[in-house]
């Protein structure tokens, strides 16, 4: 059978479309195959603990760790650091593996210094004798290990003595150890001024023994701290120190002289000592003269001599 003009230019069309759509079919999968997996599903960071924490436990760094999560995936408010949580308390139970969200947890400083007393100590407020200590630059610092030294005025002599060694200073005046990371970073972000702060309160985490000494020093006398290097931790002996020992004896017993009381007038002797007399009168009768107690008999006469 002879093929007609008509016939062949129908079937050049119908070749021509099915290549068309094959050409078609093959680009869209090329495209598909090149086409980046990473931008299909975008990951964020989020902070889960390593294992299971309980209610009110302080959350320190070592016990978080930071992973990836696909960004629908997060929770609302999904904490992204671990500086974030650090230092914060646990307001309910945080699971394993679980994204830590900012509302379960709460700062420590609203919490109160019962989370970072360490165990079997006591935290103890004294009042300091009152030092110029200028803002966040201030010495020492919340967390700083110090020494406790007492001075008493015992009489005419004044003693200095160090009564506590190595103590750890929980806090000064309104600033606390759980409050030095925000002042930290609130250093970082802008400028702080240092203005003039009279601290005249110290916390101070001590054991019970000590707890008594401090106080006891605290109502006794007055109490300065002097500061140690973070890398000492060792006992030093030491003796206490008096105002004879720095200004001498010689000006102790000036000092004392100077400020003793008048001495008291010696006794009278017994037959002084009595009540005193009713008045008298002496009488003189020529050569005689005669002692006469008013209002009474005479008590005394004496012979004179003739003239």
């Amino acid at each position: 059978m002879r093929m007609t003009r008509r016939s062949a230019v129908l079937i050049a069309v119908v070749c021509a479309a099915l290549a068309a759509l094959l050409t078609l079919v093959f680009l869209s999968r090329l495209q598909q195959k090149m086409k980046p997996t990473d931008t299909v599903v975008r990951k964020v960071q989020v902070i889960t603990p390593i294992q299971d924490i309980e209610p009110d436990t302080p959350i320190q760094a070592n016990m978080l760790v930071s992973k990836e999560m696909p960004e629908e995936e997060a929770p609302a408010g999904a904490a992204k650091s671990i500086v974030q949580l650090s230092g914060q308390l646990s307001l309910v139970a945080l699971s394993q593996g679980e994204p830590i969200r900012l509302d379960q947890v709460q700062s420590l400083v609203g919490a109160g210094l019962s989370y970072v007393v360490p165990d079997g100590m006591r935290a103890v407020t004294v009042a300091l004798n009152p030092v110029p200590i200028v803002g966040v630059a201030g010495f020492p610092n919340p967390g700083d290990r110090v020494d406790v030294i007492a001075t008493f005025n015992l009489n005419h002599l004044t003693v200095t003595r160090t009564i506590l060694q190595n103590v750890q200073l929980l806090a000064l005046g309104e600033t606390a150890v759980i409050g030095q990371k925000a002042k930290a970073a609130e250093a970082e972000e802008g400028e702080v001024k240092a203005e003039p702060e009279a601290q005249t309160n110290a916390t101070f985490a001590v054991t019970p023994d000590q707890a008594q000494r401090l106080v006891l020093a605290d109502a006794r006398g007055k109490l300065r701290l002097a500061l140690r290097p973070k890398w000492e931790d060792q006992f030093i002996a030491l003796e206490a120190t008096s105002s004879t020992d720095v200004i001498g004896a010689e000006y102790e017993e000036l000092a004392a002289a100077e400020v003793a009381p008048a001495a008291a007038p010696a006794p009278l002797p017994p037959d002084l000592a009595r009540a005193p007399s009713a008045p008298t009168v002496e009488v003189i009768r020529g050569p005689n003269r005669e002692t006469v107690v008013v209002g009474g008999p005479s008590s005394s006469s004496a012979q004179g001599g003739a003239r």
